[in-house]
Formats: structure tokens, C-alpha cells, sequence
């Protein structure tokens, strides 16, 4: 079985400023073998780049498939050798779409999860250059909002939220992208209790575990909002010593390594009792579309990266009142734009 890649390149719409710094385009990587496709995003922020994976990818030898049964997707994927997260992630959906194409229907139904409970996704507020640039016809209409945080000033990412809530009545929660330190956030977080957040993603620096345990003991038991880890996790271990710091981890598929490992680590995180977010990077429908087939599995859904392209190359997942409305056809059902 022949593995295909290139890079897939994608300009923002808007300019996208979060902690890390400011984006307006992003370069992903494309994965098509045996009819199907699949993508994962490259956030500047992750250790893998476009020639990293493509190099790895380059490597992978998958076997031929003459058989007329399905060929085995996840015995493969267990068998592949260690590699960067968002590569395996792309060649992981190229081959669940290929799987359910073969046997003619929607991934989704052959994943045994109903799209109705997915829950509503959060639309993302990037930082604003002034406060005064956030006004009611500025921000999304949209019931749910993630705001970016990290602005290097904590009393301005405060009144960026304060700013927000005057303005909506929409849910938020909002992600500082490990931008504060620990007493900052010691210093931050119990003040945005008072403004009726559903989360504060990812606070802390992505560091040492211990980091968020001693963030944990620092805080009031009380009149915190739920903590959520992004940078911080990736993988099984990091879950486990997250356990009992962190209220919930935000699982993505390029940084977790595609759809089978993604499901997996939703399992260990409710057997951990800790809430789940699936979220996405910057990235087109193709990869939006396979994040939502695990919508229905989490607590929350934060799955707005092609919302944010001037130009989405794939036709894939729709959103009716913010949920996801996942395509009819078979496999990921995503068709070029």
C-alpha cells in the first residue's frame, strides 16, 4: 500500500494572536494511501515540522492489502514504529477513511457513536491588539466562546474576559496557553471564578507535573473553575500524572497520535475521572471531520480550526446551532472543496 504526502497550506482568514505568538497561515501535513485521506496540524508551537513528519511518513512501510474483507486499521497502526504524534495522526485517519470507504459506510456508524450527543463546539476569540477592538459585532454569535488569554499582562487578560462577559451572554471558557506563571495564576484564576467560566485551559507553563499539583495546592478548594490540561498531555503517562491536579485534559489528534489513540486516552481520562475536551488545531475539514467522530464522547467540543481559513481546501462536518452535523457518505464522507 503506497502512503502519498504533501503539504497541505492553509492561509487564516484573520490574523490568529494566542500566547504563543500570531499566525496567518499554517502548513500541514497531507496523508492520501488506498483512497483514503487524512491531515494533521503543525502548530509552531509543537517539536514536529513538516520535513519531520514527512520524513517519518517517508519510512513507513504498510503492507499490500489483496484481501476482500477490511484490512486490519488498528492492528497496522499498532504495529508502526515510534514516531511524531501528528505524522501517525494523519496516516491514522488516511486509514480509518480508507477502512470504512471499504466497506461502504460512514466512519461514525462504524465507530458506534451517535452524532446527536456531540456537544456544542466552542468558537475561539483570538487576543485582541485593544481591548476597545472587542465589540458586540466584533465576537462570534455564537453560544459558546473560547477567549485566548496570555497577553503578558495579567490585569489585561482579566479585563478581556470582564470585557466579554459585558458583552455576551454566551458561555466561555478561556485558554492562556501556558502563559502565566504559577503565582500568577494563583493570583488569576480565583478572580475569574467570579465571571462563570466553564474552564481555565492549559495555565501553566508545559513544565513539570508537578507544577499543576503545587498550582492545585495553591488555589482555594473552592470558587475555582474547572482546570483543563492542553499543552501538558499528549499521552497516556502524562494523563496519569495529571490525575488528581487538572480537572480535564483537552485531546487533540495530531498531538495524540489519530483517531485510535485519541479514543483510547478518552477512556483512561474517564476511568482518571477527568472531563474531556476534543479540540483541534488550525486545519481543514478533513481533520475537523475525523476530531468530530470522538465529539459525541467528550464533555465538550472545541472544533472551530477550518471556521478560522480564508479557504477550506475539504468539504467535510457542518455545524447547525454550534453542533456538529457529520457528512453522509462513506468513510470521513470529506470531498475536495
Amino acid at each position: 500500500m503506497q502512503i502519498s504526502v504533501s503539504p497541505l497550506h492553509l492561509q487564516l482568514r484573520t490574523p490568529f494572536r494566542i500566547a504563543h505568538g500570531v499566525s496567518t497561515q499554517r502548513t500541514n501535513v497531507l496523508v492520501e494511501t488506498d483512497g483514503g485521506r487524512g491531515e494533521a496540524g503543525l502548530p509552531p508551537y509543537l517539536p514536529t515540522d513538516y520535513a519531520a513528519a514527512k520524513a517519518w511518513l517517508s519510512g513507513v512501510q504498510l503492507p499490500d492489502w489483496t484481501s476482500t474483507e477490511p484490512p486490519p486499521v488498528v492492528s497496522w497502526l499498532g504495529d508502526l514504529p515510534p514516531g511524531p504524534l501528528p505524522a501517525r495522526c494523519a496516516l491514522d485517519i488516511a486509514l480509518h477513511d480508507s477502512w470504512a470507504k471499504r466497506i461502504g459506510q460512514p466512519l461514525h456508524v462504524l465507530m458506534g457513536v451517535d452524532p446527536a450527543r456531540a456537544p456544542v463546539s466552542f468558537m475561539t476569540v483570538s487576543i485582541p491588539e485593544r481591548i476597545e477592538d472587542l465589540t458586540r459585532e466584533s465576537l462570534p454569535d455564537h453560544p459558546r466562546l473560547k477567549l485566548k488569554l496570555g497577553s503578558g499582562d495579567s490585569e489585561r487578560d482579566i479585563a478581556i474576559v470582564q470585557r466579554v462577559r459585558d458583552l455576551t451572554d454566551a458561555a466561555l471558557c478561556v485558554d492562556a496557553n501556558g502563559a502565566w506563571s504559577i503565582p500568577e495564576a494563583v493570583s488569576i484564576i480565583p478572580r475569574l471564578n467570579e465571571l462563570n467560566l466553564l474552564f481555565v485551559e492549559q495555565p501553566i507553563a508545559d513544565t513539570d507535573p508537578e507544577d499543576w499539583h503545587l498550582l492545585r495546592r495553591l488555589l482555594p478548594q473552592s470558587h475555582t473553575p474547572p482546570l483543563v490540561a492542553d499543552e501538558s498531555f499528549s499521552r497516556a503517562d502524562d494523563a496519569i500524572a495529571l490525575a488528581g491536579a487538572a480537572d480535564g485534559v483537552n485531546i487533540k489528534l495530531a498531538k495524540c497520535g489519530g483517531i485510535a489513540a485519541s479514543r483510547a486516552l478518552i477512556h483512561l481520562a474517564r476511568t482518571l475521572d477527568l472531563q474531556v475536551v476534543v479540540g483541534c488545531m488550525v486545519e481543514s475539514s478533513l481533520a475537523i471531520t475525523a476530531a468530530a467522530t470522538l465529539a459525541p464522547l467528550a464533555d465538550f467540543a472545541d472544533l472551530d480550526g477550518a471556521q478560522l481559513l480564508a479557504a477550506d481546501p475539504f468539504r467535510g462536518v457542518t455545524f447547525a446551532g454550534g453542533r456538529p452535523v457529520m457528512p453522509a457518505g462513506a468513510g470521513l464522507g470529506v470531498e475536495p472543496a
